[in-house]
């Protein structure tokens, strides 16, 4: 399964940047030290596991420091020197967590925006490859999406929450959600206009991968709204099986909606 990869770099990455970014926000100086601890443990496991993943895409890995040299004007050396900013950072705050020090927030906050522009990085990367299901904003979407979805959807099980915190991410996953069905339409239209005008991504066929794969991606779409609604009829009774299904439903969502991302055939 070629696109595992992909799939594993793509989402443990946004699901640690999205936890973070959770983090940050609510002041961890009313977290006790394992709380802090077992929080920052998650983003930097997430984010290094996600990391090494993507070096099993490359034929040889070593190369990924020859693009180092193309900061100025490829997002693929971008993507590369934000994501060890970030896990630089998130680094710096485990071993503040670890020597039971709470992390400075102005740290947090570093790591967060290094995480966000690394998503941005990311993004860009594949709007500006040759496969035609990737070039739309859509694929912007989708990433932040994935980091709003999931670090609402970890945070709600990594953090003690209150019940207030758990409605706000209730409502960020919401407008997420919303934001990435307000862009189909366009989406929609985008690759019916490049199917008429026979774009072809040799030796790829990812117009077609699009179409065989309707059932699955109308699949994911119904399980993110279903964990969505059922996260948000959760979030005002706090941690219930009610806000886990929703937690799992999400989740599965985001798998399958990076599958048929990564299957271009």
């Amino acid at each position: 399964m070629h696109e595992l990869p992909l799939i594993l770099f793509t989402l443990l990455v946004q699901a640690s940047v999205g936890v973070m970014c959770v983090f940050a926000c609510f002041s961890p100086k009313s977290l006790a030290p394992t709380q802090r601890t077992l929080a920052v443990l998650f983003i930097c496991f997430s984010a290094g596991l996600g990391l090494l993943a993507s070096t099993l895409h490359m034929g040889y890995p070593l190369n990924a420091f020859n693009a180092l040299r193309h900061f100025a004007s490829s997002w693929l050396s971008r993507e590369i020197v934000f994501a060890a900013l970030y896990l630089g950072l998130s680094g710096i705050a485990l071993l503040c967590a670890l020597l039971r020090r709470t992390p400075p927030r102005v740290l947090l906050f570093a790591a967060a925006l290094c995480g966000l522009v690394d998503l941005l990085c990311m993004s860009a990367i594949y709007m500006h490859a040759t496969v035609v299901t990737w070039r739309h904003i859509n694929t912007l979407f989708m990433f932040y999406g994935s980091a709003a979805l999931l670090g609402a959807v970890f945070s709600a099980w990594i953090l003690p929450l209150s019940p207030r915190a758990l409605r706000v991410l209730a409502g960020i996953a919401i407008a997420a959600l919303a934001l990435r069905l307000l862009v189909q339409p366009d989406y929609i239209s985008w690759l019916s206009d490049a199917a008429r005008s026979e774009a072809v991504t040799f030796p790829h066929y990812p117009l077609t991968a699009f179409r065989l794969l309707s059932g699955m991606r109308l699949s994911a779409w119904i399980s993110s709204a279903v964990g969505v609604l059922l996260f948000t009829l959760a979030a005002r009774r706090g941690k219930s099986p009610l806000l886990l299904s929703g937690c799992v439903l999400i989740a599965v969502a985001e798998i399958l909606q990076r599958f048929t991302f990564f299957s271009i055939q």
